[in-house]
């Protein structure tokens, strides 16, 4: 819906009225794609827990994941706090007051630090459980790889760190936000997978 209005185009060529609309549109994404992420990462520790693993890594494991579910759950609290009234993160309005831009790039480093420790954990710790069978080394070395897809997800979370310095929302042209909002669905898409494929064996 955004794209039909213009997102991805510079501002110059953008009607007057299509910004608030494009902004009300990624306010509500922003709900859904935090939530993706965080119960695909929880599917994927949810799964490790069934391998037979020491108490200490099962331990770190439900830390993870308990820290997964709180996650989203204080990115919809900010979201819907950031603005008071709501609607003045994606329109003007008189006497509205929104967070500094400041608070909201702490916030994404943190939760893409975190989602990198996680997908990296949950990607390297089955790798010990699957060599320690006895399976063809074939086998094991697809499980291998279908295990630790969410090290693409690591990556990506580098990217996207990476991007949350170097972007500023309040001077950034709206064509530059598009490789941010592409790659944080890319993130979403690799975890998914990574949570689904390893049925595939």
């Amino acid at each position: 819906a955004a794209i039909s209005l213009g997102f991805g185009r510079y501002q110059y060529y953008l009607s007057p009225g299509a910004m608030p609309k494009i902004m009300k549109h990624f306010f509500v994404l922003g709900f859904g794609g935090f939530w993706a992420s965080a119960l695909a990462r929880m599917s994927i520790g949810s799964m490790l827990l069934r391998f037979e693993i020491s108490n200490n890594w099962r331990v770190v494991v439900k830390i993870l994941i308990f820290i997964q579910l709180c996650l989203p759950t204080s990115h919809t609290i900010m979201a819907l706090i950031r603005c008071r009234p709501i609607r003045a993160f994606w329109e003007p309005v008189p006497g509205g007051v929104c967070l500094s831009n400041h608070r909201t790039v702490i916030y994404g480093y943190t939760a893409s630090g975190i989602g990198m420790l996680s997908d990296l954990v949950f990607a390297v710790l089955p790798l010990y459980f699957i060599w320690s069978l006895h399976r063809p080394v074939m086998e094991r070395t697809l499980m291998s790889i279908l295990m630790t897809l969410g090290t693409l997800a690591a990556m990506i979370d580098v990217y996207l760190i990476y991007k949350v310095i170097v972007w500023d929302m309040a001077k950034d042209d709206p064509r530059d936000w598009v490789p941010l909002f592409w790659w944080y669905r890319v993130e979403e898409i690799v975890l998914i997978l990574a949570a689904c494929t390893p049925f595939l064996k």
